[in-house]
């Protein structure tokens, strides 16, 4: 009911005296022009302020480890917060903070959240006592300059398992923190090489992984050893290993691992000397994930996704509880948090339209806790479907495809929806990487597709290979293959089609308007490269110990022959006279991709005479986490493809009045 009253007072609004004005500077919603939607009874036109901010909406519901307490994460007011409450009891209390993500300690007594106040990366770590009267949080890490991340909780205690890069901004030492006094004690000190560390649950230090050239090398403690450390087993540099849990007997290490094969599988892997045993693998894809029981230290669940969610339960009462919630249709189901005896948890329903926790008790039904803001607007949302197609090199691609109700999909408009990275992928739940605007942009119209380029992760080691050397070479070219496929199906009119993504995919869309601008109407870049090598050259500090990917890649700028390829592959430098229409939008502190960038891309346009549109976002970086970004964002986006594409617009939305103040 608040839900459609709100809706109801913004058409008041939109028709009031007042608003008049306004609406003649930029108008309230329009109705479409192309041909395929006028006159199509599309569903209602769902608010921008919906998709971006909700006082409703909650999220990531964690259960404490001794069962009595939910914390989540929503609004107090007008502000973020995250709040808890006694499992059973009304009797939430409100700690606002804006967090990227929280958990408890072992001893269920604090909160630690991870808070990236100005999209700067500088990641603190801050924690709050959450029974004790009046408490407030506190800095764990208040070093300037400075990301801290945590990698386990202690058990027995409230110590934090953190790693920072207060002392070299290059690599991440190792320190236990104490919530109680803030106390830091420096646990392991990165030689310079050490990409990640090996923390029991006990705060002991058992591994860590080291990388030279094309090597990663598990060491081991050893005091007769030189440094301490003494070597275990040896890898590729590129083949994917990430290290999960630690087996009960602390000899072995559960771990998602590519070595040796093509497709990452759930391995056991032996810390004496790198043996593994596959424990789960996919034949059509790389697993995702697994959870591990901290109780018996064994498998609980392997996630991955050919098409549609696949989970590989190992426990078949927790199968029964999980399938139960997905209710026999498509979706993933995660547990996202359980208390020490594994029977009290929470979990996540995600599908193509958003996001459901539930409480599921040691005994009776499951408890709906909260829903996120997609999953509100459920109703008037689009389907998503996996895809399939093949590039003009014969390589398979997959994907996803999403059609606006209420229209025969027939010569629609199309946005060709790009993922970031490269090296992640798009994914059937709403969010995963692109922050639900397929479900946005489908409802104003357009249809949405999303193309697993080569370079996407998921999909083998092969397929990720596949994409050295083809930044803007053959990774452009499946994206304009799956424009071909949409239009040879008789979805796409091929002449009114725009390409949006961010960060790499800003890049594939700033590369869709200078090299492919008779296949692009328009583009849309958020955060995007348009010079690859002075990307890399001012790229953080601590993204040195990872550049030799980027250089496999994409190059090397120091070096001038490579140089020369990531110009000639750069959309600076290919600004021209048929450039398509561009708008272009940047936080001003991203570190990742400098605003820089995006400064030098419009420069070009306009010395060129092309028609941009430049907004730039204060307060966030790479990717907003502020609402009236987002709102400014998705305005820009809906009347710019309105203009080019001929779908509909919500015009003025009422909340970018107080959107200021924010």
């Amino acid at each position: 009911m608040a839900q459609q009253s709100r809706t109801s007072a913004a058409r008041q609004w939109c028709g009031s005296v007042f608003f008049a004005g306004l609406a003649a500077l930029a108008g309230c919603s329009t109705a479409p022009t192309h041909p395929s939607l006028a006159g199509a009874q599309l569903p209602e036109l769902v608010p921008v302020r919906d998709f971006v901010t909700s006082l409703e909406a909650t999220g990531h519901h964690r259960v404490s480890p001794d069962g009595t307490r939910l914390a989540w994460m929503g609004v107090q007011g007008l502000r973020p917060a995250i709040w808890v409450r006694t499992v059973g009891r009304d009797d939430a209390r409100a700690y606002p903070i804006r967090a990227r993500g929280f958990r408890w300690t072992a001893d269920s007594q604090y909160l630690a959240a991870t808070v990236d106040s100005t999209g700067d990366e500088n990641a603190h770590i801050y924690a709050v006592a959450v029974g004790r009267p009046g408490a407030a949080w506190v800095d764990l890490t208040p070093f300037d300059k400075t990301a801290s991340s945590i990698v386990q909780t202690v058990e027995g205690g409230a110590d934090l398992m953190v790693t920072s890069n207060q002392r070299d901004k290059k690599v991440f030492d190792l320190h236990r923190v104490d919530p109680r006094t803030g106390a830091h004690t420096v646990v392991a000190t990165n030689p310079g090489n050490v990409s990640s560390w090996v923390v029991d649950r006990q705060g002991g230090l058992r591994a860590r992984v080291a990388v030279a050239d094309g090597q990663a090398t598990l060491q081991r403690p050893d005091a007769k050893a030189p440094g301490g450390w003494a070597n275990a087993a040896q890898w590729d540099r590129f083949d994917f290993v990430r290290l999960l849990e630690l087996d009960a007997d602390a000899a072995h290490v559960w771990a998602i691992s590519g070595r040796g094969r093509d497709k990452a599988a759930l391995v056991r892997m032996r810390l004496a000397d790198g043996l593994e045993t596959v424990v789960y693998a996919s034949p059509e894809v790389d697993l995702d994930n697994a959870l591990i029981s901290s109780r018996t230290h064994q498998p609980l669940v392997a996630y991955s996704l050919p098409d549609y969610p696949h989970r590989q339960v190992f426990d078949a009462a927790l199968r029964k509880r999980l399938d139960a919630l997905a209710g026999g249709t498509p979706a993933e189901v995660f547990i996202t948090s359980m208390d020490q005896s594994e029977r009290t948890m929470t979990a996540v329903v995600a599908t193509d339209r958003g996001e459901r926790s539930y409480l599921l008790p040691a005994k009776g039904a499951p408890e709906l806790l909260g829903e996120n803001r997609l999953s509100l607007l459920r109703a008037k949302l689009a389907a998503t479907q996996p895809i399939a197609s093949t590039a003009r090199d014969g390589l398979p691609l997959h994907g996803y495809l999403t059609l606006p109700e209420g229209v025969e999909a027939r010569k629609l408009p199309l946005v060709l929806l790009v993922h970031g990275g490269p090296w992640i992928r798009d994914r059937w739940s709403a969010g995963a990487s692109n922050r639900s605007l397929q479900q946005f942009l489908a409802n104003r119209g357009y249809a949405v597709l999303q193309i697993n380029y080569r370079g996407s992760s998921g999909y083998g080691r092969a397929f990720m290979e596949k994409a050295i050397g083809e930044f803007a070479g053959r990774m452009h070219d499946d994206l304009v293959d799956g424009v071909r496929w949409a239009v040879q199906q008789g979805l796409a009119d091929p002449a009114r089609v725009a390409i949006y993504g961010a960060s790499y995919g800003g890049y594939s869309a700033l590369v869709g308007a200078t090299f492919t601008p008779e296949t692009f109407a328009c583009a849309i870049d958020v955060v995007g490269m348009s010079h690859l090598a002075l990307t890399l050259e001012k790229a953080p500090a601590y993204w040195e110990m990872g550049m030799i990917g980027w250089h496999r890649y994409v190059g090397d700028p120091s070096k001038p022959e490579d140089r020369r390829t990531m110009e000639a592959k750069s959309p600076l430098f290919k600004v021209g006279p048929k450039t398509s229409p561009l708008l272009i939008m940047h936080g001003v502190n991203d570190v990742r991709v400098k605003l820089e960038q995006s400064e030098l891309m419009v420069q070009a346009l306009r010395k060129a005479g092309r028609p941009v549109d430049y907004v730039t976002f204060r307060g966030d970086g790479h990717g907003n986490q502020r609402w009236p970004n987002n709102l400014a964002m998705y305005r820009k986006t809906e009347d710019f493809l309105a203009q080019c594409l001929g779908g509909r617009s919500g015009g003025v939305d009422y909340y970018q009045l107080g959107a200021w103040a924010f």
